[in-house]
């Protein structure tokens, strides 16, 4: 019988003969997901960022058991995940500032002065220093600023959901202690959600 999906932030079956692990995330709280292969990974990612399992794969979001959703359904339910990319995932063209403001532009009635308390706030509380980042191209940014920018655009909306690919990748020791903290961090400010660190199978 499988199991029930109530209660399931992330849940993840692939077909048997693919030799792959399950993943299964209770919502709530900070978890990692095991070490993952690349192809595993990148395949649940998929299936994930555009809620659409593939064949005879089971994908929960949320509590949602995600095969058969319509359109409608799907696209609600992505706007309450959120994906920190081992890179960063930032517009080369964009400094900080504009990167984390894209997503959410202003169409929702939030003011630029808000926002920028908010974003302020969040990168002195991880210990940045926010006019100095704000300004910077991502060209200039060491691994961690741009992990850093990613995960402040993805905070700033308050997702369910938050999917961080490799969080330690790339960072040195000093830095990887800083982004440990994301998860903290996150909680802090969506006490309700979940937090689901994606890890690499070549990680140490």
């Amino acid at each position: 019988m499988s199991e029930a999906a109530t209660g399931v932030a992330l849940g993840y079956e692939p077909p048997p003969d693919l030799g792959e692990r399950r993943v299964w995330i209770p919502s709530g709280g900070s978890h990692c997901t095991g070490l993952l292969s690349a192809s595993q990974r990148k395949s649940m990612l998929n299936a994930v960022l555009e809620v659409r399992p593939a064949p005879d794969t089971r994908l929960v979001l949320l509590g949602v058991e995600v095969d058969g959703l319509r359109a409608a359904g799907r696209s609600a339910l992505r706007d309450r995940i959120g994906f920190l990319p081992a890179d960063g995932g930032l517009l080369s063209s964009l400094n900080a500032w504009e990167n984390i403001l894209l997503p959410i532009g202003f169409h929702r009635g939030r003011r630029q002065r808000e926002v920028a308390r908010d974003v302020y706030g969040m990168l002195a509380g991880l210990g940045a220093d926010p006019a100095a980042l704000l300004a910077m191209l991502p060209e200039r940014m060491s691994p961690y600023e741009k992990k850093l920018t990613a995960y402040v655009r993805i905070a700033l909306e308050k997702p369910d959901l938050v999917l961080a690919e490799d969080l330690q990748g790339g960072l040195g020791p000093g830095e990887r202690e800083a982004a440990d903290r994301f998860p903290a961090a996150y909680l802090e400010r969506c006490p309700a959600g979940t937090f689901v660190q994606l890890e690499a199978a070549s990680a140490p």
